[in-house]
Formats: C-alpha cells, sequence, structure tokens
C-alpha cells in the first residue's frame, strides 16, 4: 500500500496570478528551490528540492522529468513549502508523508517520522515472511511503516500492529487502512493475550534513547514525540519489555527483531537471552554499525 501526498496539481489559479505570473517547469523550481535551501544551510537540499516540488506537483519524485509546468497556485505553494523547511518544519510534516522502502506513509505532528536506518530492520521481517514465518506483531508500531512495508513487499497471512500512544495510533489507523493488517490501542506489555504462543514473528523498532540525552538530540529529532524517542535513564526499559513480550507471543521456533541504538548492541543481547530466548544475534545497518537484535523462541 503506498500513501502519496497529494499537492494542489488541481486547484485553480485566480484570473489575476493566470496574468501576472508566468508558469515555470519542474526543472526550473527544482534549482531555484535548492539554491533556497542550500542557502539555509539545509545539508541534503537536492534531494529535498525534488520531494518538494513533486508534493505541490502531486506526482512522484521519479516522474517528474514528465511532469507539467507549475501553475501560479503551485508556485505560491512551493514557496510557501520551502518557508516551512527553512524555518525548522520536518520535510515529511511539510509534504505529510515519510518515504519507506518501496512505498511511503502518512506521517506529521504527534507521530514518529521512519529513519532510512529502521528499512534495514523491515528488510529483515520481510525476508522472515518469505521464509514462511507469515503471522505477524508489530510492537511500538508508530505511523506502522514497517508493517506496511512487510504487507506490501509479502505475502503474510495475519498481521498485527500495536501502538499506545492515541496521537500516532490515528496515523496508524489511516496508513493500514485497506489492508489486512489490524491496528491495535494498546500498551504492548498486555497487548494481544489471545495471540500468546501462535506469533510466527515479532518485530519492533521502541524507543532506546536515555531520556538525559535529550537536550543533546538534533533539532529534527525534537520534533518526534517523546514517547517515541526516550525510554528510561538508560534507554533499555522499553528493549525489555519488547523482549518478554516477544517471549509470550511467539510459538516455538518463532523469531523476534527488535532495532536498538548503535552503542546497546552487548545489553540488548543480554536483555533477550535473559527473557528466555536463544540464538540472539545483533545484525548491522547499511553503515556497518550495530542496529538490530534478532532471537528465537526456544522449543518448548
Amino acid at each position: 500500500m503506498t500513501t502519496v501526498a497529494r499537492g494542489h496539481s488541481d486547484a485553480p489559479a485566480s484570473a489575476t496570478e493566470k496574468n501576472s505570473v508566468p508558469p515555470v517547469c519542474a526543472s526550473r523550481a527544482v534549482t531555484l528551490t535548492q539554491s533556497r535551501l542550500r542557502q539555509a544551510g539545509i545539508v541534503s537540499a537536492s534531494a529535498e528540492a525534488r520531494t518538494l516540488v513533486s508534493f505541490v506537483l502531486g506526482v512522484e519524485p521519479a516522474r517528474l522529468v514528465l511532469a507539467p509546468d507549475l501553475t501560479p497556485h503551485q508556485q505560491n505553494l512551493l514557496s510557501a513549502s520551502v518557508e516551512s523547511r527553512m524555518a525548522g518544519m520536518p520535510l515529511q510534516h511539510v509534504t505529510g508523508q515519510a518515504f519507506f522502502r518501496t512505498g511511503s506513509v502518512r506521517v506529521g505532528p504527534g507521530v514518529f517520522i521512519p529513519r532510512p536506518e529502521t528499512e534495514v530492520v523491515a528488510g529483515w521481517a520481510v525476508d522472515q515472511v518469505k521464509a514462511g514465518y507469515r503471522r505477524v506483531v508489530e510492537l511500538c508500531a508508530g505511523s506502522g511503516a514497517i508493517s506496511v512495508a512487510i504487507a506490501r513487499e509479502s505475502d503474510p497471512t495475519a498481521q498485527w500492529a500495536v501502538e499506545k500512544d492515541p496521537e500516532a495510533f490515528a496515523y496508524l489507523v489511516t496508513n493500514v487502512q485497506g489492508s489486512a493488517i489490524i491496528p491495535v490501542n494498546a500498551d504492548m506489555a498486555t497487548a494481544l493475550v489471545e495471540l500468546n504462543a501462535t506469533v510466527d514473528l515479532v518485530v519492533a523498532n521502541p524507543p532506546y534513547i536515555p531520556r538525559a540525552w535529550k537536550q543533546m538530540m538534533p533539532r529534527d529529532v525534537h520534533e518526534d514525540p517523546d514517547v517515541a524517542l526516550y525510554s528510561g535513564p538508560d534507554g533499555l526499559d522499553a528493549l525489555a519489555v519488547v523482549a518478554d513480550v516477544a517471549r509470550r507471543l511467539l510459538r516455538p521456533r518463532g523469531v523476534v527483531g527488535c532495532e536498538h541504538g548503535e552503542d546497546q548492541a552487548e545489553q540488548v543481547r543480554i536483555l533477550f537471552t535473559q527473557a528466555g530466548l536463544s540464538d540472539v544475534r545483533t545484525h548491522m545497518d547499511l553503515c556497518d554499525r550495530p542496529r538490530f537484535v534478532t532471537a528465537v523462541q526456544p522449543e518448548g
């Protein structure tokens, strides 16, 4: 399922706009937008410029070369979008969507913006479903990006996505609409007891940043809700819960994959081992940093 944020390509321009502002081709709009973003110190100015122009035109970035000229109305929308981005609003909040693996999900204030690092975790989960682990639960689902990617790229027989925060849950419901994914508004610690010992695969990207680090985090991170980021004095509280819930939900030989911070690998392996899981392993992300743990539910 791909959710594409629409620009205002079909909004009518006034007679004054039509007569006073000439159309601008998409490539020229990208160049001008890139220049403004770069002057504001935005590192990924080129990619963001393409995303913003695509947004106002209501097309996929890959189709910009075939896109029509921007109308005066679309030029005004683009200018306002660039100003919002230059003022510090996350790009994904400007457009209302976050690209993730082969599609996108709706996001905004109140829900965690999925990061590229998590795509590796989602890819591992997709591979497990293709290998036969087809009853899937996502914990700490947020926008549901992982669940949506699994549904889009593989063939699970049943899926549940658990999120306790009401604001994030509203985005989750929107993003899974039209799919077979069942959204569950609950605390993961007590969720889905009716599925105990029947789930093939558990996957999660829980909060794992130590709370004391909040003041040191980059500006864009502060736009994400605290509940999705921080978890106790050492960042391990939610990770310990994921390990316990996986132990409860998984069938014998079922598997769990859980993202963590790059400096937490050893501590997380200990947590998952202490929970009673076996074959506990650390996996690297695309930058060769420890990024997620996997484990197996023992027989019996």
